[in-house]
């Protein structure tokens, strides 16, 4: 019992420490609670989530190593910051054309409501995480090792105590983010609602940006650098 409560002690805080940095998923809870109410940031996170639960399946498939290849790695990190910049324009768009209606449709909640606003919060988180190539990059460095050593601890019920920290982490966090925002909204004027938005849609495009290039230089550094140290190994 104390093992299995170390592990998600351990899985907790290794979540909580990732979700606490601001990025994609971030910003995103941040602006869809401002539109959609508290219920934007579970939602968001039941969505990052599900892509989560798919990684950590395809590491069991043995598929972890080809995704950490150079090429894999490229291709999300690109992929991703095209996605990412997709959210960041319609963000953007949304923050100018933003209506009194809207202001008061999202303080009601109502807005979260429905099935096709619930789908679309759910298809979101999958796809802002899916746009940070960081994201991938953490699993398979640092949470598949963490994961196996888990299940080589405890079994499945390590996995499950590590899966039921991870997550417990992120709900928390992000619906604490989502119900903060929620309840601000009352006291905040139109045009700052339109300001953080907006702002919101800058941070997104410029992780657009930044992101991509920044994990393809980093992964050709990583590359090149295993390279010398073999060749000077090689012929020394």
């Amino acid at each position: 019992m104390l093992e299995l409560l170390g592990i998600a002690s351990l899985s907790f805080m290794a979540a909580l420490s990732g979700a606490i940095v601001p990025g994609p998923v971030f910003m995103l809870v941040v602006s869809e609670s401002m539109r959609s109410g508290r219920i934007a940031g579970p939602l968001i996170v039941l969505g990052h989530l599900i892509l989560e639960s798919l990684i950590i399946f395809l590491v069991f498939l043995g598929l972890g190593p080809l995704m950490k290849t150079k090429h894999a790695l490229t291709m999300m990190s690109f992929i991703g910051g095209a996605m990412l910049l997709f959210m960041g324009l319609r963000l953007m768009r949304d923050a100018l054309n933003l209506k009194i209606n809207d202001v008061v449709l999202a303080s009601n909640s109502s807005l979260a409501k429905t099935r096709w606003a619930s789908r679309g919060l759910l298809i979101s988180g999958f796809l802002s995480s899916g746009s940070n190539p960081y994201f991938f990059l953490w699993w398979l460095m640092e949470g598949s090792p963490l994961i196996m050593s888990a299940v080589s601890i405890a079994g499945a019920s390590g996995l499950l105590a590590f899966l039921f920290g991870h997550a417990f982490a992120d709900l928390a966090w992000f619906s604490f983010v989502s119900y903060s925002i929620h309840k601000s909204r009352k006291f905040l004027s139109r045009r700052i609602v339109k300001a953080i938005l907006f702002g919101s849609s800058i941070v997104l495009i410029s992780l657009a940006i930044y992101l991509p290039f920044s994990l393809y230089f980093q992964v050709n550094m990583l590359v090149n650098a295993f390279i010398r140290f073999w060749t000077k190994r090689f012929y020394c």
